[in-house]
């Protein structure tokens, strides 16, 4: 399966029970994970949630700051984003986002590679396939 959601990657951020419902950039993080399953309710078709162990590869393309002259943006386009959010915190919103949505749980992702680079364009890219059992 092959999902492209057109939105500007952003890292999980710490929430509290009452803190969700009151602090910026919870509420931002909601309103982004909301707009991924709404993309990904568009693509995904399948009735059923996908089960068993999987596979998931993700490329967030990521913004390149307005400060870059024109030829450092179009020289950067590609190459690797090493600066904030961190990877593991991009990969936790898009796994809370799919949770109950394209798979019943996040702990059936047996196998994960993602990377951030830089993009005219922000958008993430998330391919999932079904991993057979008798893989090592």
């Amino acid at each position: 399966m092959y999902l492209l959601i057109p939105i500007e990657p952003m890292g999980a951020v710490r929430m509290t029970g009452r803190g969700k419902y009151i602090k910026k950039n919870a509420l931002r993080y909601l309103a982004y994970k909301e707009q991924i399953q709404w993309e990904v309710k568009k693509q995904f078709r399948r009735k059923e949630l996908l089960a068993g162990p999987i596979e998931v590869k993700i490329t967030f393309f990521m913004p390149m700051p307005k400060s870059w002259s024109n030829k450092k943006k179009s020289n950067s386009v590609g190459t690797y984003h090493t600066k904030k959010p961190d990877t593991d915190n991009l990969v936790k919103g898009i796994f809370d986002a799919l949770n109950k949505l394209v798979w019943q749980d996040d702990n059936l992702v047996a196998k994960v590679s993602a990377k951030k680079i830089y993009a005219e364009n922000p958008r993430i890219k998330v391919e999932i396939w079904n991993l057979r059992e008798d893989m090592e």
